[in-house]
């Protein structure tokens, strides 16, 4: 369904006011609760959801679409083909769309976590990283484990790692976090190799 500008405007108005409620403390809160907070009526809240839950859900699955195309690899290459500026592309948007989305990220993810939201994303990174593993055919140097096991192994510590720059509050630019984790990815995080 296509949503003219003013009920684009209403959703966002809606989103905010969930988000609002939920750093204001509130563990329940009603449809008139969000409705007041975002300045809109009842009727163009069902015109848009059916309840606060599908409210929640919406929001979580627009917020993970947009992780999802930033994660998505457009221009597969072998490593070795691969530019410093292509291996830090996807993260770089990574970064962005949560530094863009800010406040949902530290209400949802730090504040107080969504299991459907954090699924979402750790699923979401393991795509990406059992994605970048094929596209850039580097299978053969893995070490001698499950697969899966390294694919779980490196979403968790880029969440964590998104986890982190948020408390930080920011500190280290976009950019900079993606260079960061592509080294750690493909290096660890030692300086030289240990005996």
């Amino acid at each position: 369904m296509k949503l003219d500008p003013r009920q684009v405007r209403s959703k966002e108005k809606l989103h905010e006011a969930y988000l609002s409620l939920i750093i204001e403390g509130h563990d329940q809160f009603s449809i008139q609760q969000v409705c007041k907070k975002a300045a809109v009526t009842r009727p163009t809240f069902y015109k848009l959801y059916k309840d606060i839950n599908e409210l929640r859900k919406a929001m979580i699955e627009e917020l993970l679409s947009e992780l999802k195309q930033a994660l998505t690899i457009h221009n597969p290459k072998p490593l070795d083909k691969i530019t410093e500026e292509e291996k830090t592309e996807n993260l770089t948007l990574l970064f962005e769309h949560v530094q863009k989305n800010h406040i949902a990220y530290e209400t949802l993810l730090i504040y107080q976590t969504d299991a459907l939201f954090t699924n979402g994303i750790q699923e979401i990174l393991k795509e990406y990283v059992r994605n970048g593993i094929y596209f850039s055919q580097t299978r053969p140097y893995l070490i001698n484990v499950n697969e899966q096991l390294i694919i779980a192994y490196a979403a968790g510590a880029y969440l964590e790692c998104i986890r982190w720059w948020i408390t930080t509050n920011y500190e280290i630019a976009p950019v900079q976090m993606a260079k960061t984790l592509i080294e750690l990815s493909l290096n660890g995080p030692y300086i030289k190799r240990l005996p």
